[in-house]
């Protein structure tokens, strides 16, 4: 039997793999973008060929563009997250890296790191922490209702490896004080996702609306997580999952707050 943070990190280390060996591939292709007339079919050339009378390197670029399988890569961080810092009851990191192919299809990859101090978890509980690491991978596709603002849908699949501790104390005016202190280890769970949002590029101060587009995007997105495999223990229940929210529904919404950069065209 494969024990829980072995396939975790199995898992986690089979994603990393794919997504560095397409970074690598998205790299290639934004530092040499002439491998990719590759893409252009010859109906294309042939019309262009008849229509100018020769291959105006203008339209060719702009064909070209319309057309490469791997067209951006993308860094986010979610800044709603780190507003938690501030706060006494959790602490939340989480960054993304995507992969756009064709313009309207994504890949994407999400990590995070979360520590919660829930106030009052537990009756008479003096404290309670749960901390943990988690990963999400899944597909987004794209569709613009103006040249610098989309929409999309996605979905997620994601998993969670964590480990949770507290301490109960019963006090009492007739005999001592009773203490026990709880928690486990090793702690894993999975979820899928079903995902909405929206984003748009800044304009940063540019007074041209035809100078190039910045490549910072703001956006936001609704999630609905639906809990896959998870087992909770008897008494006490674990509180929370880190990455997927409290334990005790089978689906969570979520909101997340995002700011990404994109490489490339």
């Amino acid at each position: 039997m494969i024990l829980p943070q072995y396939l975790y990190i199995f898992r986690s280390t089979l994603f990393a793999g794919v997504f560095w060996l397409i970074s690598i591939s998205v790299i290639a292709q934004i530092e040499n973008p002439v491998a990719d007339s590759l893409l252009l079919d010859s109906s294309d050339s042939t019309s262009v060929l008849i229509q100018e009378g020769e291959v105006k390197s203008a339209t060719g670029i702009d064909s070209l563009a319309k057309k490469k399988f791997i067209s951006g890569l993308e860094l986010a961080i979610d800044y709603g997250k780190l507003m938690t810092l501030w706060t006494q009851f959790e602490s939340k990191y989480e960054a993304g890296i995507n992969v756009r192919f064709f313009e309207r299809v994504v890949l994407a990859g999400e990590v995070g790191y979360d520590e919660l101090n829930p106030l009052k978890a537990y009756d008479n509980a003096v404290y309670y922490t749960v901390t943990g690491s988690y990963a999400r991978i899944g597909l987004d596709y794209y569709t613009s209702y103006n040249p610098k603002s989309f929409y999309y849908g996605g979905v997620r699949y994601g998993m969670s490896m964590f480990e949770d501790e507290g301490v109960f104390l019963i006090d009492s005016e007739y005999w001592e004080d009773y203490e026990e202190g709880f928690g486990s280890t090793d702690i894993t769970a999975s979820w899928g996702e079903i995902i909405l949002g929206t984003e748009t590029y800044l304009k940063l101060g540019k007074k041209n609306p035809e100078d190039p587009t910045s490549k910072l995007l703001l956006g936001w997105k609704f999630r609905l997580r639906i809990l896959m495999d998870f087992e909770n223990r008897e008494e006490p229940r674990i509180y929370s999952i880190p990455g997927y929210g409290r334990t005790f529904d089978k689906s969570v919404p979520a909101v997340n707050f995002y700011i990404k950069y994109r490489f490339g065209s």
